[in-house]
């Protein structure tokens, strides 16, 4: 598993409603390939559209974050159609499952 730390942007068109911790989007880093996290918030119960601020979000596997995937990354986010959101990668740590 990959634990990130990422500031967002919610674009005010797209998106109707605010979403809430366990929000999984489809994340784009590489033009051909999206990945599926899910977004914990932080210091806050709704994410609502035209808004900003600082999330985590957990992937599972590096390998679909494409080959470039860093602190600085920068990524869009939806659920299949059009961008809803954009954002960059503060920082990451690959955590190891408990399984």
């Amino acid at each position: 598993m990959i634990k990130t730390r990422a500031h967002i942007k919610l674009f005010e068109r797209g998106r109707k409603t605010p979403f809430v911790n366990g929000y999984r989007p489809l994340f784009s880093f590489a033009k051909e390939m999206k990945t599926s996290g899910s977004i914990t918030l932080i210091d806050k119960d709704e994410f609502h559209p035209g808004e900003e601020g600082e999330v985590e979000i957990i992937f599972l596997n590096l390998k679909y974050l494409g080959s470039s995937f860093d602190k600085g990354s920068k990524f869009s986010f939806g659920e299949g159609g059009p961008s809803l959101g954009e954002g960059e990668i503060l920082s990451f740590e690959e955590v190891k499952s408990l399984a």
